[in-house]
Formats: structure tokens, sequence, C-alpha cells
């Protein structure tokens, strides 16, 4: 969810990464995660520790560059099994969306999404995604995706008390939706 921009390393970040790039393979080692499986996943954080520990200089009087690391690359595994935990969660309710939660929330059922055709439910998105502003489209695709709402705050920087107010916005966005469907379907 970091939208941090991609750029070339400078010379010395591409010598000061060089030079320290045996620690992706330690921290690997003391993690006890497969170097084969895990390298891709950590080595883009290392680069990032590269980058933001050489233009700290308040950050390198602090910390040694390992200890700085070995925090980014955790962050890459942690960040990595929390996605794959919220894949498992979304295909366990099914391909399409789970409206029980909503269901309970507004207190009449509009699961038939559930059985919609693809491109009926392909249109109900675009109609839902053109109500919600940009935060709360951001929070809604999250939700699909089988992030709970304490996640969606923690990874969007939102305080938890704003996600589940802009959820309940949501909520009555795919109601009404739902319901203009059914009406005029």
């Amino acid at each position: 969810m970091e939208n941090k921009q991609i750029r070339p390393l400078t010379p010395t970040e591409k010598q000061y990464a060089t030079e320290n790039y045996h620690l992706i393979s330690k921290f690997l080692k003391l993690s006890k995660l497969d170097a084969e499986e895990f390298f891709d996943i950590v080595v883009f954080d290392f680069l990032l520790s590269v980058e933001i520990y050489l233009n700290s200089e308040a950050l390198r009087k602090k910390c040694n560059f390992e200890a700085v690391s070995y925090m980014y690359m955790k962050r890459a595994v942690y960040r990595h099994f929390r996605e794959q935990k919220a894949q498992k969660r979304s295909s366990e309710c099914g391909a399409d969306i789970s409206f029980n939660e909503i269901d309970a929330y507004i207190g009449q059922s509009i699961s038939g999404m559930e059985n919609i055709s693809s491109l009926e439910y392909d249109e109900t998105i675009k109609q839902i995604k053109s109500i919600l502003t940009a935060e709360q489209q951001r929070i809604f695709f999250d939700k699909l995706q089988g992030y709970s709402l304490k996640e969606i705050a923690e990874n969007s920087g939102l305080k938890p008390k704003r996600v589940y107010k802009q959820f309940g916005k949501i909520k009555n966005v795919v109601a009404d939706v739902m319901e203009n469907q059914r009406l005029y379907g």
C-alpha cells in the first residue's frame, strides 16, 4: 500500500548496496526463510533501506545499517504473509463479493449479488466506484481483497475510527446500488 516512487539507485547507493548485499542472505538464514522463495520479497525493501539510510544523517547516527535493513526486510516478509492471509480469506469467500457483513448491517438481503453474472458484477462494481470518494474506493477494494477494517486502517495510515465510519457510508452506497438494480434491473 505504500506509494513510494521507484527510482534508480545513485552510484553511492549502488556501491553501499553491493558492500552490504550479504545482509539479505544473513537475514533470510536467521529468519529461517527459504532464500529461493523469499529473496524477491525482501530485496526491494533492502534497497529501499539503503536509500533511506544513506539519505538520513539522523538515522545513521542512531542505528547501524544492519538493524535498519533487517527492519525493512522484516516488514516485507510481514507484508507478504499478511497479503497471503488476505488472499486466502478472499478465496474462501468465493470469487465474488461476500455481503454477509453488509446484510447484517442494513437488515435486508442483498446477497443476490453473489449470483449475478460477471458482466453484471463488473457493472455493479463500476456503479459503486463512481459514487465513492477516492478514500472510500481504497477501503472498498481493500475490503474486497479480504482485508479486515483494522488491517485497512493500518495499511492506509488512517485512523480505525475513520475507516469504520467510511465503511458505514460504503455499505449504504452498496445497498443503494443493489436496491436500484433490483428495482430497475
